[in-house]
């Protein structure tokens, strides 16, 4: 068996440790070390997987590391930059949700992979959630018949109000580094789902503002109307949801039934009702297979197998979900419905500044 050698690139998002933690328990990778300009998360990283080969620079690590993969976690911005390099270098790529901080980056790293024929992955932690995965499969085999409406709802209280360390919070309050607040720390899960469920919309319709923190100069709430030829989705995006109530989703509805796939802390998997039954039952939602449990499990095995990456962490599937967070940017910036795809934010068309429009 290969074991690939892996470097981690970044230490500012939080949820690197959980994914480090569960790359080190697999018997194909071996966490060669890292480089972090922060000298405490350095002194983390060695303390908690023993490793000494690591360095404040990111070029320093990568010019004198002979390594087949890269996991990047820090700002989304800085994110984006360094899988494009890394790709560029023949690196596979894996970063943290979300793909990037803005469309023209997300179109950099893609086409930087591309050209080097390297496999990309986005981790969304809700793709290894049986639940959702579930319902996915409902809606494909017809169980809802032709749907007409979805909506998920991505959110939480607050970066700082659910304990995300202060260097985390630094960055997801800058929107240089971060993107939209709420709209692209939370809006993506959202975005992914719709994305995924029913393809690309032709349309988008937001609205958002600073609803409830006064300590914060960006979004903390954002709804999208996704319009499809057939179907209409509603994105939501929170940093002021107390509880977690109701569901997040995604909720389905068709022509032949509706389906509600639960959030991990509620007793149900996905409850399904048809218009052929009338009576709502339980489905239970199977655990995810071997080699698809988690994120780097998955991820080496697209690389071993020389498979795609699909469902909510593929690339294709990300990059679309960011081009509807721009379109929401924009709708919100002008009060209109926008058209895609968004040709004018092409690399090389101009690039995007709109990370930074709605907070002057």
């Amino acid at each position: 068996m290969k074991r690939y050698r892996v470097g981690v690139l970044g230490l500012t998002h939080d949820h690197v440790w959980g994914n480090l933690d569960r790359l080190v328990g697999l018997p194909n990778a071996e966490l060669v070390g890292g480089a972090e300009p922060d000298s405490s998360l350095r002194d983390g990283l060695c303390q908690r997987y023993g490793v000494s080969d690591v360095a404040p620079d990111y070029q320093q690590f990568l010019d004198s590391h002979d390594l087949d993969v890269a996991f990047v976690f820090a700002s989304n911005r800085k994110s984006a930059e360094l899988a494009a390099e890394c790709a560029s270098r023949g690196l596979h790529v894996m970063l943290e949700k979300p793909m990037a901080s803005d469309l023209a980056l997300a179109d950099r790293m893609l086409a930087a992979a591309n050209r080097a024929g390297v496999k990309l992955m986005v981790n969304w932690p809700h793709n290894w959630n049986p639940k959702i995965r579930k319902a996915y499969q409902l809606v494909r085999e017809g169980a809802v018949g032709e749907v007409f409406k979805l909506r998920y709802s991505g959110g939480h209280a607050g970066p700082r109000e659910i304990g995300c360390s202060p260097i985390f919070c630094d960055w997801l309050y800058d929107s240089a580094q971060n993107g939209v607040g709420a709209l692209t720390d939370q809006g993506g899960y959202a975005a992914t789902i719709c994305r995924w469920f029913l393809g690309r919309p032709a349309r988008v319709l937001a609205m958002g503002g600073r609803l409830t923190k006064t300590d914060i100069a960006d979004l903390d709430n954002v709804v999208m109307l996704l319009r499809y030829d057939r179907a209409i989705a509603i994105a939501e995006a929170t940093w002021s949801w107390v509880g977690g109530y109701p569901t997040t989703g995604p909720i389905v509805y068709g022509t032949e039934g509706s389906l509600i796939a639960h959030s991990a802390r509620e007793q149900q998997d996905v409850t399904l009702v048809t218009r052929a039954s009338q009576e709502i039952r339980e489905v239970k939602a199977e655990p995810l297979p071997e080699g698809e449990r988690h994120a780097p499990e998955y991820f080496l095995k697209c690389i071993e197998e020389d498979r795609p990456v699909e469902g909510l962490v593929s690339p294709a599937v990300c990059r679309d979900a960011q081009e509807i967070l721009e379109a929401a940017i924009e709708s919100i910036r002008t009060g209109r419905e926008v058209p895609l795809p968004l040709d004018r934010a092409l690399p090389g068309v101009g690039g995007s500044d709109s990370s930074r429009r709605l907070t002057r």
